[in-house]
């Protein structure tokens, strides 16, 4: 009978644990979605570090960042790595300057490859794609943190972490499986900007090599 009490309770502790568990998980899901939701377009410049797994620099760039929901964003780097991404909500157009080549995709086919997509996408895809919580911060006073691992284990990255300052993105963490890390800090951030749509289309210069992988081409 003693064993049996003893039993009893682990068990209760475990489906405690469980529930509180999943509490949490859903607390840290509905945050991070609230967050999204206020933002129907940003604008912001990007500083961006690459890092191998002892630490090492092995890329550093930075940019501009343009999104709007849903689905639409401008990722641009700046010389000496100069790489345009641009989404009109339907198609990902990836422009790499350097090798003269623009590869084109359909925009689901792409969301999780790129997570900066993640900032101007449905809200409602990332329950159904992602784990997300909210660990404590120690580091730095003010910052929110939310981590997002991705349900299907055959995608690029490990895992994403968010850093919000008060109601704007301060930075990103994006663990690839090869246990590289790239750091993203946004600066200068403006939250709902009126923004030109033409900075969402992408016209395809001549004389360059296209990759064309939409459905049914």
């Amino acid at each position: 009978m003693y064993h049996l009490k003893i039993l009893s309770s682990i068990s209760a502790g475990v489906l405690a644990l469980s529930f509180s568990t999943v509490a949490f998980a859903e607390a840290a899901l509905d945050s991070f979605i609230k967050r999204l939701d206020v933002v129907s377009s940003m604008e912001t410049h990007f500083e961006q570090v690459t890092l191998d797994q002892s630490g090492e620099v092995l890329q550093s760039l930075s940019g501009t960042l343009t999104v709007a929901r849903p689905g639409k964003m401008r990722w641009q780097t700046e010389p000496p790595y100069e790489q345009l991404v641009v989404s009109d909500g339907e198609l990902v157009w990836v422009y790499d300057m350097d090798l003269e080549q623009v590869t084109i995709r359909q925009l689901e086919a792409k969301l999780q490859d790129t997570p900066a997509l993640l900032l101007s996408g449905n809200t409602s895809e990332i329950a159904a794609n992602y784990q997300v919580t909210q660990p404590e911060v120690t580091s730095g006073k003010g910052i929110d943190r939310y981590v997002l691992k991705p349900m299907d284990r055959s995608q690029l990255f490990e895992a994403l972490e968010f850093d919000y300052k008060g109601d704007k993105l301060a930075f990103m963490r994006i663990f690839d499986a090869a246990g590289q890390i790239t750091e993203i800090r946004f600066t200068g951030l403006l939250l709902n900007p009126e923004l030109d749509d033409q900075a969402f289309y992408f016209i395809v210069p001549e004389g360059v090599d296209v990759i064309d992988g939409r459905h049914g081409r």
